[in-house]
């Protein structure tokens, strides 16, 4: 992909519009000096039209001589509570929090992109909708931006979001038509045994040893219950229990994670997982429930806008595989058409190695106006 001089004009700000984000993570829902960054940001360019929307969120419009179509671009906004272990100059000045996630680079690409849009609103033929989201991380904007309007007044006819990733080469552009991103819901598995002494376990009901054989039942829904041509995930990430090691543990808790792209294999597995507490409790007494806390759809990109985007911009985009990973960008999705991508930051020569949510993620700031030049390329044709 070749830059072009009016976006490679933008190196120094879509730099420093970084390196300033970069400082002032927020987690999801309280960015309020990461919105107040933004609007300021948007009302210099000369963006008048800014609304408020999903508690931080902001929407801005562009809107075009003709608005015949609308185009829609979308950042996220939020950090991780994770404590950052780089040393550059501009790491965060927040305790505890940090963009270990790309978002900073996700809204300074918006931002330079909408640079260049004031500077060609006079030419464009499209509205331009540019979102920025808080919460993505957790619990999730995305449906609260929906819910308040963001696809509406201009009427969203197309969406595009991109997410760093450093599993990619720097410079490559990862998409793939269909299902993208996994289905995500985050479960607990909460167990009521009995307390007894560990020299008399048969006076009490042990909850390790029923969530020692839950944890083994979970992975045989997977192996041996799913179609194994079909993908999914059950992770237990957490367990609590217990209180000294010759007490029998009262109460148990599995916290967990399910991933898939097919729901008829995730009802499947919430199904299994029930039938399997309840099998627990019939054979041990115990009482457990399995709480569901929901999650986000999968990330389903329009077959037909994919192949769009890939004859746009052909010598940079390849076609990758599905992640088991989870976006709520997949909320707009279930609403009009649209595309996700990957941009790729993966560059083992400067050292830009480490995974998404490390202390230590960080990235090559010119995969930024490949971000931009993307963002141009998509609304060319609108452009006279």
């Amino acid at each position: 992909m070749k830059l072009e001089k009016d976006v490679l004009e933008l190196k120094q700000e879509v730099c420093r519009l970084r390196r300033e984000l970069h400082q002032i993570p927020e987690i999801g829902f309280e960015e309020f000096k990461t919105s107040e960054y933004i609007v300021k940001y948007l009302r210099q360019l000369g963006c008048s039209e800014i609304s408020r929307l999903g508690k931080t969120g902001i929407k801005a419009v562009i809107r075009g001589r003709q608005g015949h179509k609308t185009l829609a671009f979308r950042a996220d906004m939020d950090a991780l509570l994770i404590e950052e272990k780089n040393k550059n100059d501009f790491v965060s000045r927040h305790e505890g929090k940090m963009h270990a996630c790309g978002h900073d680079g996700h809204m300074s690409i918006i931002l330079a992109f909408t640079n260049l849009l004031m500077k060609y609103k006079h030419r464009l033929n499209a509205n331009v909708v540019l979102i920025f989201q808080p919460a993505e991380e957790e619990p999730g904007g995305a449906e609260l931006m929906i819910e308040e309007g963001v696809l509406r007044n201009p009427k969203v006819d197309e969406i595009y979001g991109f997410h760093i990733f450093p599993e990619l080469e720097q410079g490559m552009i990862g998409v793939i038509p269909g299902p993208f991103f996994a289905r995500l819901t985050d479960f607990d598995i909460s167990v009521k045994g009995k307390s007894a002494h560990g020299a008399m376990p048969h006076k009490g009901t042990d909850t390790i040893l029923i969530v020692s054989q839950l944890i083994n039942a979970l992975q045989g829904i997977v192996s041996r219950d799913t179609d194994p041509l079909k993908s999914a995930v059950v992770t237990i990430g957490k367990i609590t229990a217990g209180e000294t090691r010759n007490i029998l543990a009262e109460n148990a808790l599995l916290e967990g994670t399910m991933r898939t792209f097919d729901d008829t294999v995730h009802e499947m597995i919430k199904q299994k997982i029930t039938k399997v507490t309840k099998a627990m409790d019939m054979i041990h007494g115990s009482k457990t429930e399995f709480i569901d806390y929901g999650g986000y759809p999968a990330v389903i990109n329009d077959r037909a806008l994919t192949d769009k985007v890939k004859n746009i911009i052909p010598d940079s985009i390849i076609e990758v595989d599905p992640v088991m990973i989870a976006e709520d960008f997949s909320f707009y999705q279930q609403e009009v058409p649209g595309v996700f991508m990957m941009l790729g930051s993966r560059n083992e020569e400067k050292g830009f190695i480490h995974p998404l949510h490390s202390n230590r993620f960080n990235f090559d700031e010119a995969i930024l106006l490949k971000g931009v030049q993307t963002c141009k390329d998509l609304i060319k044709e609108y452009l006279v």
